[in-house]
């Protein structure tokens, strides 16, 4: 799971975390410990770098910061959802101010 944003202060970085070899459930029930997203530039940079490249994609059509989910299967990403990420309030004036300069919204 990443945000295209730090949801608590709107920082544009991916910000998330990431399992290999595990699925979601294994985090919820506490079975494994997941992995910061940066972590994975290095771990499998292909996948990485379109995961990058996906997200920008993504915010951009949406006109907000995305939370997605995805997965990586021999070494092939597939996304598998998006929706508008929750975030703080500060999060949400720096995002909002971000995406104005950068052009994405008016």
């Amino acid at each position: 799971v990443c945000f295209t944003r730090k949801p608590s202060t709107g920082e544009n970085k991916l910000y998330g975390e990431y399992l290999i070899n595990a699925q979601g459930e294994d985090v919820v029930a506490g079975i494994r410990t997941p992995e910061q997203i940066a972590v994975m530039d290095q771990t499998m940079p292909g996948p990485y770098s379109e995961l990058l490249h996906n997200t920008r994609l993504l915010e951009r059509h949406y006109q907000d910061m995305q939370d997605i989910e995805f997965t990586v299967q021999e070494g092939r990403l597939y996304m598998l959802q998006c929706r508008s990420g929750k975030r703080t309030g500060t999060g949400a004036v720096k995002i909002a101010v971000d995406m104005v300069d950068e052009g994405i919204i008016d």
